[in-house]
């Protein structure tokens, strides 16, 4: 032991320390991230709730880890005159490297992802594109080192020595950390907080770390200044997965007040009562079932918003049953239903599919010249989705407008976003003025 310390000097003992140091930590952001992902699943009123960058986070977190796991371990054998200590350092080195890359494309993707598409900047699409695809490119180069020496050679000490194509390597991770502050001065303004704190920790402290790095290159600062970064955007992303969270809960707790609401609607509750005392004398046994629908349609609404989490389909499907009868004994044989039921085994929000049936009768059937019309209802399993469908030959429209549509459409709009929260799942419509409109719900199966 004593031996193998001798071989080191007190710069490479104090980078080999802070290294392992580095990289102990970035263990326990891993294992802090995740844990707090699944966590967010289990806990009741966060249990849907995805948090944005996440992912792209954690991933960071790991590439990072090896990335600096690697980089120790070029410290411990560079130099090795032991087989096994050669072969190490040969392939840590390669590793290096190829974290290193992997980490440029993931800040490329992410950049891409969160601030080109989203502001719709082609330029900045095209340049993330080009330079993910020179990266790329990079890696062949770094495939082919270990027998041409391009990136770097071992002289024959064995220790480690850059290639020709080094400064290449170097000068692209440069042009590329350089061209991502593109968004920040750009969009700087536009970006939300926590955008803005990643961006400015992980583009411009490695960038500053790579310009000392060529200016000194006997002192490390490369480690210092990416494990600073990681600690900075590690404590500013708990900041914004609890604000986030909160938010979320918030304005979901907010949909379901305006879902419940809306569904209270004064004219449709006074028309049903209306339907109900002119069968009290017609037909008793008729107005005591619709009665007790209204009396089920109207708790159904009451209830809805204490629900938090999503119920079986069975459950909604009866509660759209009840809007049915209802519409049905205003409306008699004006307006038909017909049901196509071959799967119920799944779940979806509550107030899901009685607003979009209750669309297709109100928008879909009752504004035809003649005000009668057909409801269909089908229920479709798919190898990856639970499909629903609610049918209507109505007067359609054009879907041109639902890129336009505010808060006035809120049953609608309502029930799109609770199903991108609630299952990950999507509310389209495909309509033909004059002929009709299908409205479609897929439920991923792996929710």
């Amino acid at each position: 032991m004593k031996d193998f310390l001798q071989q080191f000097s007190l710069k490479d003992m104090v980078d080999i320390i802070f290294n392992t140091w580095g990289s102990s930590f970035l263990i326990i952001m891993i294992l802090s991230l995740s844990a707090g992902k699944n966590k967010a699943k289990e806990d009741h009123g966060t249990e849907n709730i995805f948090i944005p960058y996440t992912d792209e986070v954690l991933c960071f977190y790991v590439l990072l880890f090896f990335y600096n796991v690697f980089y120790t371990f070029t410290y411990i054998f560079d130099g090795s005159r032991e087989k096994s200590g050669q072969f190490i350092m040969e392939a840590t080195i390669f590793l290096y490297y190829v974290m290193g890359a992997m980490l440029t494309l993931l800040l490329l993707e992410f950049i891409h992802k969160y601030v080109a598409l989203e502001f719709e900047d082609k330029m900045l699409g095209y340049v993330g594109r080009t330079l993910q695809i020179i990266q790329l490119i990079l890696l062949l180069l770094l495939i082919i080192t270990p027998f041409t020496g391009a990136l770097y050679r071992f002289n024959d000490d064995f220790y480690y020595e850059r290639g020709w194509a080094f400064w290449i390597w170097q000068g692209y991770t440069i042009v590329a950390f350089t061209s991502m502050m593109i968004p920040l001065m750009s969009y700087y303004k536009r970006l939300n907080s926590f955008l803005k704190y990643i961006l400015v920790s992980v583009i411009i402290f490695p960038l500053v770390a790579f310009v000392l790095g060529l200016l000194i290159p006997w002192i490390n600062f490369n480690s210092f200044f990416v494990i600073t970064a990681a600690i900075l955007v590690f404590l500013q992303f708990e900041n914004y997965r609890a604000m986030y969270t909160i938010d979320k809960v918030v304005e979901l707790e907010d949909i379901q007040r305006k879902l419940m609401l809306d569904q209270i609607k004064p004219h449709f509750l006074h028309n049903s009562l209306n339907s109900i005392i002119y069968y009290i004398d017609k037909d008793p046994k008729k107005a005591k079932e619709a009665l007790i629908s209204f009396s089920k349609y109207l708790r159904t609404n009451l209830d809805s918003i204490n629900v938090k989490s999503v119920i079986p389909f069975s459950e909604e499907l009866q509660h759209t049953k009840q809007y049915l009868a209802l519409e049905k004994l205003r409306f008699e044989d004006k307006l038909t239903i017909e049901y196509d039921i071959n799967n119920t085994l799944f779940k979806v929000p509550a107030l899901s599919l009685q607003p979009i049936v209750e669309n297709a009768v109100k928008h879909g059937i009752r504004k035809k010249a003649e005000g009668r019309g057909t409801v269909r209802i089908i229920t479709e399993c798919t190898e990856d989705y639970h499909i629903i469908k609610v049918i209507d030959d109505g007067v359609g429209f054009d879907t041109g407008i639902l890129d336009n549509m505010d808060e006035s459409h809120i049953g609608v709009n309502n029930v799109k976003r609770r199903l991108e929260m609630d299952l990950n799942g999507t509310l389209t419509f495909e309509s033909k003025v004059g002929t009709g409109t299908t409205c479609i719900i897929s439920i991923p199966k792996n929710q």
